[in-house]
């Protein structure tokens, strides 16, 4: 459990305000402002901070309304998206924090070389690592302290080039003339700040999260916009830009005491070092937590006095590993674009917090949705100026960690809003749908069942999920006696059910129990065709023998009445549906049934990879050859394979179904006026399942 012990100023604040002055204010600054003037690096300064202000406001809308946990940013977009999309994002956010420590430590020695350069540069790295490490490691309240003393170093550097009369003392740097543009010059100067999350991270260890995290990042922006600007325009009034674009170092002939100004550079490296080694482990911890990572049950550990020691010394084997192999300037572009993510996501979870309408979003610290919004826009547009390439890198990494993530199941509760951003565009769509009209070519098989035994059900899946299979529906109305256990039957229908959801068929089910289930039968047809995707096809199970045929009549005449397609199944006990590989479509002349046989035979020809036969019964031998044309009609008009069959059988269509080509299933269309005698009889006296369709007149085949 995590100890509560870190006020506003230590905790958000100072590593923040830290982590934001660091060596691009000393050593890109002057740059910026020597390539594109002053004028346009006070609006790269504004820029870079309307999008991290942004990033805050919304961070601090999140932690008003949520229990914001360990891991800061992770904490808010596991909250807010999910499990997966939170350890998707902080993965790689706490690899950079890792990796950064090694770069803030290599900072620190590129400074301490200016003093003295013959030092060896990896002798100088390791005894800082080891340095910071020692003091990450027995006490953060410890490192914060010395942030205290760091910070004052560096407004005292800052001091001696604000006030400095004596003018700049210039270098023997060569001095050249290279220019770059707005763009290039705000993509080196944007890193500068990105440290606002720094307090963040501590999240677990705030005394009021709720209250620290904004109040302390604000000011800490506010602080360093005012200081960011300020050096600018003294920059650009005493030092000539030629100077400032070949001189990486002016600010330090800018002080009246040039080594305290060097002390400010060495202790900035020192302080985002330090910053980044504290949260780092925090983030880690939070992720252990969730058992996210490997050996997540020895990295969650955490010290009685609240140090989350054995995440610190795997925070620093990365840092030192980062540091034996020397610089890796070559993907410092990429922990910067795992950093501008982590702030997108941060501003597109409250834009679809704010947008899906929720009631539990109700934060006490209120932005308008164009802050959010703008925000993740911006974030994007960074990202691009920044390194394209890069930017589409890291992108691709955290999909590849969301889909491994999603694909573990994890079984850890994560109230996240997914669901409710997937009904709110789904009801966006559903409104701007409903203006348009109709049309029987968007048809796809939406097919309600009401079961009065669940052990039909049973028989009938194998059929019912090959004829909506991939991207049909299927609603289950399980109507019950008054004296069955209402959650048993869930259970049973869930079951049933969960192996077509894992093939990612859309299902859904309701229990009704009754005492009457003609009239609950009724109430359910009527009521299904008032949704916004109402069924379209109606599927009832003949019973075997049949028992209820006139209920059967009534439910089916109710259904046809409400306006949806009908299919009757007859299931071959002996046979089932094993072998799926012959399908007979019996086809009669001008039938009104034809659309909805055809595109039912389509899906299951499709999904049992089977092979169709259509067939008539004609009456008169002279017949056969017309009846033969017209069926090759029927197949060219609705685009069947060209390996469908067509035989035309000659006699009595009673006596010749008895003697019919074999397949395993038989498609029937019905008659106008349903008769179930007839129907019941083709079912029992052919030698395979059977389905009798009829139209809703909203289906075409030849759409």
């Amino acid at each position: 459990m995590s100890v509560r012990r870190f006020s506003t100023f230590e905790g958000v604040f100072t590593p923040c305000l830290l982590s934001i002055l660091g060596v691009i204010m000393y050593l890109r600054l002057g740059w910026v402002v020597g390539q594109v003037g002053l004028s346009a690096s006070i609006i790269i300064i504004i820029l870079a901070n309307l999008i991290t202000l942004a990033t805050a406001l919304c961070m601090s809308s999140m932690v008003t309304n949520i229990r914001i946990g360990p891991g800061g940013a992770y904490s808010i977009i596991t909250k807010s998206l999910g499990i997966e999309a939170g350890g998707a994002i902080g993965i790689p956010l706490y690899m950079s924090q890792a990796i950064s420590v090694a770069f803030y430590i290599t900072g620190f020695t590129e400074a301490w070389h200016y003093l003295f350069p013959g030092h060896s540069g990896l002798a100088v790295s390791l005894i800082v690592w080891g340095a910071v490490l020692g003091v990450t490691y027995f006490s953060t309240k410890l490192a914060f302290r010395i942030q205290y003393g760091i910070m004052a170093v560096i407004f005292a550097s800052l001091v001696t080039i604000f006030f400095n009369n004596s003018g700049y003392t210039y270098s023997d740097i060569p001095v050249t003339g290279e220019r770059v543009g707005f763009w290039p010059a705000f993509a080196v100067f944007f890193p500068a700040v990105t440290g606002i999350m720094a307090g963040a991270s501590m999240s677990g260890e705030l005394k009021e999260p709720a209250q620290a995290i904004p109040r302390g990042t604000l000011a800490a922006i506010l602080v360093s916009f005012l200081v960011y600007v300020a050096l600018a325009v003294c920059f650009a009034a005493r030092v000539p830009a030629i100077m400032l674009r070949s001189d990486p170092y002016v600010a330090i002939g800018m002080g009246a005491w040039p080594k305290l100004v060097l002390a400010g550079i060495m202790g900035a490296t020192l302080s985002s070092a330090m910053s980044t080694a504290v949260g780092a482990p925090r983030v880690l911890v939070a992720l252990s937590q969730h058992r996210m990572l490997p050996f997540s049950e020895m990295l969650e550990k955490i010290r009685p006095g609240g140090e989350p020691t054995r995440a610190i010394l795997v925070t620093f084997a990365i840092a030192l590993l980062t540091i034996l192999l020397g610089s890796l300037n070559q993907i410092a572009g990429l922990l910067t674009m795992f950093f501008l993510i982590t702030y997108g996501m941060i501003n597109l979870t409250v834009f679809i917090e704010q947008s899906i309408g929720i009631v539990s979003f109700r934060p006490s610290f209120r932005i308008p949705r164009s802050v959010s919004l703008l925000g993740s826009i911006g974030c994007l547009l960074v990202m691009l100026v920044v390194d394209a390439r890069f930017s589409v890198l890291a992108m691709a990494t955290i999909g590849v960690i969301y889909y491994v993530l999603i694909k573990r199941h994890s079984q850890v509760y994560s109230p996240d809003v997914r669901s409710g951003a997937l009904v709110y565009l789904a009801e966006k769509f559903a409104q701007a749908a409903s203006k348009l009209p109709y049309y029987p070519k968007i048809w796809k098989p939406n097919i309600l069942m009401v079961l009065y035994h669940q052990e039909q059900f049973e028989r009938a899946l194998p059929l019912v999920r090959s004829i909506v299979y991939p991207e049909g529906r299927l609603s289950i109305i399980n109507v019950i006696d008054e004296e069955d256990n209402k959650e048993v039957s869930r259970q049973g229908i869930r079951e049933e059910l969960a192996p077509l959801r894992q093939e990612g068929i859309f299902t859904e089910a309701a229990i009704v129990q009754t005492g009457s289930p003609k009239q609950a039968s009724f109430a359910a047809l009527q009521t299904v065709r008032g949704f916004f995707f109402p069924p379209n096809t109606f599927l009832q199970i003949l019973d075997e023998p049949s028992t209820n045929d006139v209920y059967t009549y009534a439910v089916v005449e109710k259904a046809s009445h409400e306006g949806m397609g009908i299919i009757l199944l007859g299931i071959n006990r002996k046979l089932g549906f094993q072998q799926k590989s012959m399908i007979n479509l019996w086809v009669r002349r001008e039938s009104p049934n034809i659309n909805l046989a055809v595109l039912v035979t389509l899906q299951l020809e499709q999904n049992w990879e089977a092979s169709v036969r259509l067939i008539q019964v004609v009456a008169d031998p002279g017949e056969a050859e017309g009846a033969r044309t017209y069926l090759e009609k029927i197949k060219k008009l609705m685009r069947l394979s060209s390996d469908v069959m067509v035989e035309v059988l000659v006699g009595d269509f009673q006596m010749v179904i008895q003697e019919c080509p074999v397949a395993d299933l038989n498609i029937f269309g019905m008659q106008a006026k349903l008769n179930l005698e007839s129907v019941q009889d083709i079912h029992r006296n052919i030698q395979s399942s059977v389905l009798f369709i009829k139209d809703s007149a909203n289906e075409s085949a030849l759409a």
